[in-house]
């Protein structure tokens, strides 16, 4: 697949080089294209800079690239569009809550998110989630660390900077904006098809186990009972159940029937229906040579693929800007409230608890039943039901600034901005009991809420010169100070034991939680800097970029708290410097830069002062004394921020008029004075002190190539593609251990390890000999298991490509992105669970009655290991038979707690979007009242390919929580979606 995608892609270019170059001699079909290098990018700070002046790398996403596939979520849209750029969801459920990652990972314990900024203010990802893709003129990707040096701290994994539209001069324009999409889960993992429910080969309607008999013996096409009876058949006042399944009991008749064998081609997802995602926005504008107002209102609507999950949000934005005279004003309002309703995320793994011939979908009448066809997972109806958690947030954005021109020479701006976000939750579960006689263990209702609130202040306080110093030195100076303050709190209440059912206060539980068991707390912290920022420009092909920033941090001591950031870069443009000759190189740019810069995110406010937490039965034990507890997690009060050093070399090239265009970039971050969590001496009193040590290597390269293979007045074809290739290494990290624990599951541990690269999945291993294979005993056929962790690959992929294709002809336009993915591996508890009921495929694909022999393994005979072919697997102990319970007990006991048997590989190939759409001429819209109607149709994610190893075990670009345990999906993320839909955008 790797040499055929090479092969494909190096055609396609090489025809493309061929094509550009023929119609470059046909001049009269040929228009210019603009000069790169006189395009003016926004960067930090809202300061403006022609591309030829730019030192590091930034990469510009249109409007038309984030929206082409009209995706409700403007952070997803960048997906496979920008070298460099990774983006992992970390919430499957409805409300979606993807990461940006710029060029990987500079620390282990803190942030390595992207900064997002939104109209030159700092924003966060979560509030670009929100805003309606329709109303971002461009997304900037500053890449380049000194791009970002401004932003200091802040800024130090590269900046995502959003801006947002204007209103247009001239009279006013109405637009409409509106899509529906028709979501479906793209698949679930694959399992074994030949044995149903059961256990030791035996049907038994109420277990989670898939150890049943073949669907090909006796009982195979049989109608039998499945799950818990339903009703109590003999009137003896309990429902019988006889989880042996030695003697049926009277009350099975009464259970749901349904013929023993596998039920539809998948009946997981089947239980998933069709999500519907509407959005409809209304855009007012308006605008002269001095003014400009923009007026929006967007709603979004999402019915997900779990049946009474749902979003709805309403959004209002309001941008408007004025210059009176040596005055400027601009204010932006943009408030929405966003609703979600879901279900408990355990739901998908109680879904994967079913044999593949269980009628799931025959238990949506019976939502009241806790539990369904087995009896230690909850029936997934009834979670929906009685199992939900509401959430409504209101984000309030304001942002105004004032600027006034001095002269032609000097202004001054200061830019302020209000962030305030509210979020009220409340969750209840019903809770259930029945009178079984094998009973499944009660669920206990419960009732909590919660109100949070976020409140930010941010200013900026900016002076800017501009002078020719000579007919050929430009110089640019900004100089300014920023504040921002960042504030808190969180109060929660509740309990168990819902003392009236179905109403949901506080005061309604008959148990109420005591407050240090609930999140109840508040806080407040800060930062301020100084900074300058100089530009110097030679004959318009030479350019210098030097920035300082001072910082200074509340959440570190005093002796710490401040940090200084340098940068220095420079740019040159050779082919405005040097006449070329010929017409084939059109441009070249050159560029490089350092900095220094510094991460201190992973230290909290309050962090550095040591505090005892509320214990048990706060505020007296039983004793009589105070509770309160020394936690055995403590931060170091003499911490510092980690430092980050920053070098990078790019490349910029374009040929044939520009209609080639080269990107590349190499780059190399150090972290020192890493922030590492290190164990402790008990005699200390803390277990784990989170101090400065260690170093961290990360290095890569990012490539883009833009072709313009065919263009005339009427058709033009553009392709585009995208390379990233990273790799973190640990340089040092404690004295006491060369490896540091980043997450992960009990069983495969994400590690940090020295001298390796990336992040690495630890976990044991089965003993193998110097071929690699298994040894087992040459009597037993058991195999050995290693005592020690074992390395089982690092989770950083390879390589990154991404393609893109855009086709213009006439009012028609085609585009499309993809990207694959080579490398990495990663680890999920799913495949733990499935080792453990019988469901995974290598566990049915065989005979279990005749047992087997442990696949890729050797004993010791007469001193050397020879190839196992003859010695079974055997249980110990034996019952009933043996050779069947051998492979059950080898699956539940053996390859389910061994660590390199759930860890695969995490390539993929990704269809990201298609879209197909066509813009009416003005001539057809002539006394209609219309100036532009645009409809069309578009596929998100229409073909997905994970690699064999990834039996749609889970997909590799989600991840579990918001840390850095990268390669690891938990049980509770939903399968990923893909969805067709059809947009339309009418302009008044």
């Amino acid at each position: 697949m790797k040499k055929l995608t090479a092969s494909v892609l190096l055609v396609v270019l090489s025809s493309s080089f061929a094509v550009v170059n023929a119609q470059k001699k046909k001049n009269d079909t040929i228009t210019r294209e603009g000069n790169i290098g006189e395009v003016v990018i926004t960067g930090a700070l809202g300061i403006q800079k022609k591309a030829d002046a730019q030192t590091a790398a930034v990469q510009v996403v249109s409007s038309d690239q984030i929206t082409a596939a009209s995706n409700p979520n403007a952070v997803l849209a960048l997906q496979g569009k920008v070298s460099g750029v990774t983006i992992t969801n970390t919430n499957s459920s409805v409300t979606g809550t993807p990461k940006i990652q710029i060029r990987g990972m500079r620390s282990l314990t803190g942030n390595n998110n992207a900064l997002v900024v939104i109209d030159n203010v700092i924003s966060s990802a979560a509030a670009l989630n929100q805003l309606a893709p329709e109303l971002i003129e461009s997304m900037n990707i500053l890449k380049g660390s000194q791009a970002a040096a401004l932003y200091g701290s802040d800024g130090v994994n590269g900046v995502v900077l959003v801006n947002t539209k204007k209103g247009s001069k001239g009279r006013m324009r109405v637009t409409y904006n509106g899509s529906m999409d028709f979501e479906s889960v793209l698949n679930t993992p694959e399992r074994q098809r030949n044995y149903g429910q059961g256990w030791y080969g035996g049907k038994v309607n109420v277990e989670n186990g898939s150890w049943g008999a073949p669907f090909n013996g006796p009982l195979g096409g049989q109608i039998v009972p499945y799950g818990i009876p339903l009703a109590d058949v003999n009137g003896n006042g309990q429902i019988e159940v006889n989880i042996d399944d030695n003697t049926p009991t009277a009350d099975e008749s009464s259970s749901i029937m349904s013929t023993y064998a596998p039920y539809g081609k998948n009946n997981v997802k089947d239980f998933f229906q069709t999500g519907v995602v509407t959005q409809n926005g209304v855009t007012v504008n308006i605008g002269d040579e001095n003014s400009y107002l923009l007026m929006s209102v967007d709603h979004l609507q999402r019915e997900f693929v779990v049946p009474d999950d749902k979003l709805k949000r309403l959004s209002t934005f309001l941008k408007a800007g004025t210059k009176f005279g040596k005055w400027s004003f601009d204010a932006i309002v943009n408030y929405s409230r966003q609703t979600t309703n879901t279900t408990d995320s355990g739901l998908y793994e109680d879904l994967l608890q079913s044999s593949v011939d269980i009628p799931i979908t025959a238990f949506k009448n019976y939502p009241d039943n806790g539990y369904a066809w087995n009896i230690y997972y909850q029936n997934p109806y009834w979670a929906i039901k009685h199992q939900r958690f509401n959430t409504t947030t209101d984000r309030l954005n304001l942002v105004g600034s004032v600027g006034y021109k001095i002269n032609k020479n000097i202004d001054i701006l200061y830019r302020s901005n209000l962030q305030y976000v509210g979020a009220f939750s409340n969750q209840w579960n019903d809770g259930w009991s029945s009178a079984i006689n094998t009973t499944p263990t009660a669920i206990a209702s419960s009732y909590f809420q919660s109100n949070s609130s976020q409140n930010k202040y941010y200013g900026d306080l900016l002076v800017n010169f501009n002078y020719d110093l000579t007919d050929d030195i430009n110089m640019k100076l900004n100089v300014g100070h920023n504040f921002q303050n960042f504030a808190y709190n969180t109060t929660s209440a509740g309990g168990s034991g819902i003392i009236i059912p179905g109403l949901y206060q506080v005061w309604n539980v008959a148990n109420p939680s005591n407050p240090y068991s609930l999140d109840n707390q508040r806080g407040s912290y800060n930062s301020q800097a100084v900074f300058a920022n100089l530009d110097l420009g030679y004959k318009d092909y030479l350019f210098l970029t030097a920035t300082a920033r001072n910082e200074w941090n509340s959440v570190l001591s005093k002796d710490e708290r401040s940090y200084f950031f340098p940068s220095v870069g420079l740019s040159f443009v050779p082919t405005k410097a040097f006449d070329f000759g010929g017409q084939a190189l059109s441009y070249m740019k050159v560029y490089g830069n350092i900095s220094g810069t510094a991460n201190s995110s992973s230290v909290g406010a309050y962090s550095i002062r040591n505090y005892f937490g509320l214990g048990s039965g706060f505020p007296f034990t039983s004793n009589g004394g105070l509770s309160f507890v020394n936690p055995t997690g403590q931060t170091s009060n003499n911490i510092s921020a980690e430092k980050v050093s920053k070098k990078e070399v790019g490349l910029s090239l374009g040929f044939w008029n520009n209609r080639v265009l080269l990107n590349g970039a190499v780059y190399q971050d150090d972290t020192t004075n890493m922030i590492t969590d290190t164990n402790t001496s008990i005699a200390s009193g803390i277990s784990v002190l989170r101090t400065n040590i260690g170093k961290l290597r990360n290095r890569g390269i990012d490539a883009d190539i833009t072709v313009t293979p065919l263009k005339s007045q009427d058709f033009r074809w553009d392709i585009g593609a995208n390379l990233t290739t990273y790799s973190m290494e640990v340089l040092e990290v404690t004295p006491d251990t060369d490896r540091v624990s980043i997450g992960g599951s009990s069983l495969v541990g994400v590690y940090a390890v020295k001298g390796m690269k990336g992040l690495q999945l630890m976990g044991t291993d089965f003993v193998r000999d110097d071929q690699g294979r298994v040894i087992v005993d040459p009597t037993t056929g058991r195999p050995s298991v290693t005592s020690a962790l074992q390395n089982l690959g690092s989770t950083n992929p390879r390589y990154l490509w991404g393609f893109n294709t855009s086709i213009n002809y006439k009012g028609f336009k085609l585009t499309a992105t993809a990207d694959w993915r080579i490398g990495g591996k990663m680890t999920t508890e799913i495949l733990q669970n499935m080792a453990f009921n019988g469901t995974l495929p290598e566990s049915g694909n065989f005979d279990r009655e005749a047992g087997f022999i442990m696949p890729n393994s050797s004993y010791l005979q007469n001193g050397q290991y020879v190839a196992n072919t003859s010695v079974y697997y055997q249980y110990p102990g034996g019952t009933g038979n043996a050779l069947y319970d051998g492979v059950e007990y080898y699956y539940q006991n053996q390859f389910n707690t061994v660590g390199s048997n759930h860890v695969f590989s995490g390539s993929y190939f990704k269809l990201r979007e298609v879209a197909l759409s066509y813009t009416f001429s003005a001539d057809m819209l002539k006394n209609t009242g219309l100036t532009g109607i645009t409809v069309g149709v578009h596929a998100r994610n229409p073909l997905v390919k994970y690699s064999d190893s990834n039996r749609n075990y889970a997909d590799p670009e989600t991840s579990t929580g918001t840390g850095n345990a990268q390669g690891y999906a938990g049980v509770s993320q939903y399968p990923s979606i893909k969805s067709y839909g059809f947009s339309v955008n009418v302009n008044f």
